[in-house]
């Protein structure tokens, strides 16, 4: 709890120091590479969390929530740092493909999490959503790869540094928040907190060179590892649930 609490008080300042000193437009470097790294963790979580479903485990929760922080993240950078001519375009992608999985994908883990697994009645098509949004995103992902141009100057990068550690601060808040309620939340809290972290060191280290690159590896030897904990805090409030999932029957047909 003190590694979050101490995290969520070193933030807050930092968040102040970040918004005054960070300029609103700047270089990025290597953004097909940003893109592919983003996307494949996507996938992963995805394919991976709707198999451990069908297997009725529980620890479906920690790779469809961090899947969905992923997506979140991805959708967060593309929105915020777009330029005015092609805006109109992400919005459309944004929302009527990444916003719809990442509703439902928010409504399965808290689902299951509120009942640590047990006696949850969740459609036994859920894995097959999953999967269905990894084939539409694959061929959006590849042709958003090979689109984006190695180095951009990208807009509004205030916003989004400062939204993403605001995103991580009230995320290690709720995480420590959920440790000392010994709430089952904790799962799902950690899991998203530990997707920021790695989110942020991805973004840092790949988009920049030089002097910030540097910056951005001594700043991700904190990230990492305190991301890495924080799933490990998943799985274990994950592991002390007494039952594996069990999805609710499919509807007879009629007649």
């Amino acid at each position: 709890m003190f590694i979050y609490g101490g995290g969520a008080v070193f933030l807050a300042p930092w968040i102040v120091v970040l918004y005054l000193s960070q300029h609103q437009e700047a270089d990025a470097y290597h953004l097909k590479l940003t893109s592919l790294g983003m996307s494949v963790f996507t996938v992963i979580g995805l394919l991976v969390g709707a198999s451990a479903f069908r297997k009725k485990v529980p620890i479906a929760v920690v790779w469809i929530g961090s899947a969905t922080t992923y997506l979140f993240i991805s959708a967060w950078f593309d929105t915020i740092t777009a330029n005015h001519g092609r805006l109109a375009i992400v919005l459309i992608y944004e929302f009527w493909v990444k916003v719809p999985l990442i509703a439902f994908s928010i409504w399965f883990v808290l689902k299951v999490t509120r009942k640590r697994g047990s006696n949850v009645s969740i459609p036994r098509w859920f894995p097959n959503v999953c999967i269905a949004g990894v084939v539409v995103l694959i061929p959006l992902f590849i042709l958003a790869a090979s689109v984006s141009p190695r180095t951009e100057q990208l807009h509004n990068l205030r916003l989004f540094w400062t939204g993403l550690d605001v995103f991580e601060l009230i995320g290690m808040a709720l995480t420590g928040w959920f440790i000392l309620r010994r709430s089952p939340l904790v799962a799902v809290a950690a899991s998203i907190t530990g997707t920021l972290l790695f989110s942020d060191a991805w973004f840092n280290v790949v988009t920049t060179v030089g002097k910030p690159h540097r910056a951005a590896l001594a700043m991700a030897v904190v990230e990492v590892p305190t991301a890495i904990y924080s799933f490990i805090i998943a799985r274990r409030e994950i592991s002390s649930w007494s039952a594996g999932l069990v999805a609710s029957p499919a509807p007879a047909n009629p007649g």
